[in-house]
């Protein structure tokens, strides 16, 4: 079984792949393309937007216990004598975003014709929960715009703990094991072989 359709060939001759996120907000949902340039329409009618200006960070694995985070920006200049982009998002707010869905897809193109006429539609390939917008400036006129959000094993942080002992053996399969009350309390030493 294949991630993409039977009739996409991933080693044809021409292969483009769109990497593209759908962004939940409360006004709506907000389509981009990444590394992109340009507006692109899907088989459904819905518009995405492009541009090279807006980035994701790479997806990672939870390693050791921790649960990776990730990250969609965008870079851009800001116009000293336009409205400032900054204080528009800061009017939001810190929870317009936080808890909401942001949807990331695949768009398979057969040929650079289908970029004007698609035939086959976005694939989602994956799903995460916005946590975070973050702004940063450099210099007197670059800023970044980063919508931080969670990773798929972020609920490995808030499981429960279970103790190692009659109580915590109780709660995990409804029945104690008293076995557990002669567990050591101290840590192991060894013995010295010569004295």
């Amino acid at each position: 079984m294949s991630f993409f359709p039977a009739e996409f060939d991933p080693r044809g001759a021409v292969v483009w792949v769109l990497d593209m996120a759908a962004i939940d907000t409360p006004d709506g949902v907000v389509r981009c393309m990444i590394g992109t340039d340009g507006v692109f329409t899907d088989t459904t009618g819905a518009r995405w937007y492009g541009s090279q200006l807006i980035s994701l960070s790479g997806f990672e694995s939870a390693i050791n216990g921790v649960a990776p985070a990730g990250q969609i920006g965008l870079s851009f200049y800001q116009d000293p004598a336009a409205p400032s982009l900054i204080e528009s998002v800061r009017a939001y707010g810190a929870d317009y975003l936080d808890g909401r869905p942001i949807d990331f897809y695949l768009q398979p193109l057969r040929s650079a014709a289908e970029f004007s006429a698609p035939t086959l539609p976005p694939l989602q390939w994956a799903r995460r929960t916005m946590r975070t917008i973050t702004i940063s400036k450099q210099g007197p006129l670059q800023r970044e715009i980063s919508v931080g959000f969670e990773a798929w094993s972020e609920g490995r942080r808030t499981a429960r703990r279970i103790a190692l002992n009659t109580e915590g053996h109780a709660a995990l399969i409804g029945e104690a094991n008293p076995s557990l009350e002669y567990i050591p309390t101290t840590d192991f030493t060894e013995e010295k072989l010569w004295t």
